[in-house]
C-alpha cells in the first residue's frame, strides 16, 4: 500500500475520531475522497485496512488519548532530524492512534537510521506506511544488526 492510502486511513481515522469513534456515511465520504482524486481500489484499501484493525485484536489504537499518562517529547537532536511538517505528521497519528508509543520509537529510529537530513514529510511517509501496513521486504531490511558508537559525551548517535 502506498502513501495515498496511507492519506486516507489518516482522514478516515480523523472522522472516526471527530464522530465519536463512529464510521457512517461511507458513501458521502468515499464521494468527498473520489472528489479529491483518490481512486475506488485506494479507498477500498484504505477501508479494509481501517476495519481490519478496528475487528481485530492487534494494538490498534482507538485508544483514549486524553488519558495517556506521559507524553513523548522529542529530543532536540531528533527534532533536527526531521522537518517540521513531518514531526506534526507524526503526532497527528500519535493522537489518532493511528501508532503506538512502540512503534513511534521505531518510525524514529528508522528515519533516523536514513541519514539524511531533514527528514521531510514525504519520506517519513514512505516509512510510517511500510511499517503500518507491514511490508514485508521493509521488515526485513529492519531486522539487520545495526551497530552504533557512542560520541565523545557517551551518547549514541
Amino acid at each position: 500500500m502506498g502513501n495515498r492510502v496511507l492519506e486516507i486511513v489518516v482522514f478516515l481515522m480523523s472522522h472516526i475520531k471527530d464522530h465519536q469513534g463512529q464510521l457512517d456515511n461511507l458513501e458521502d465520504v468515499s464521494s468527498y475522497l473520489k472528489s479529491n482524486g483518490f481512486t475506488d481500489n485506494e479507498i477500498s484499501s484504505a477501508y479494509s485496512w481501517v476495519l481490519d484493525q478496528l475487528q481485530s485484536d492487534s494494538q490498534f489504537v482507538l485508544e483514549d488519548t486524553q488519558s495517556i499518562v506521559s507524553t513523548r517529547i522529542l529530543t532536540e537532536q531528533e527534532r533536527r532530524h526531521f522537518a517540521s511538517d513531518a514531526i506534526g505528521y507524526l503526532l497527528q497519528l500519535k493522537y489518532l492512534g493511528l501508532i503506538s508509543d512502540a512503534l513511534m520509537e521505531v518510525i524514529l529510529e528508522r528515519a533516523t537510521l536514513m541519514g539524511a537530513m531533514p527528514i521531510e514529510l514525504d519520506q517519513l511517509k514512505i516509512i510510517i506506511g511500510a511499517l503500518l501496513f507491514r511490508e514485508p521486504d521493509f521488515i526485513e531490511a529492519g531486522k539487520q544488526q545495526i551497530f552504533l558508537l557512542p560520541d565523545d559525551e557517551g551518547l549514541v548517535n
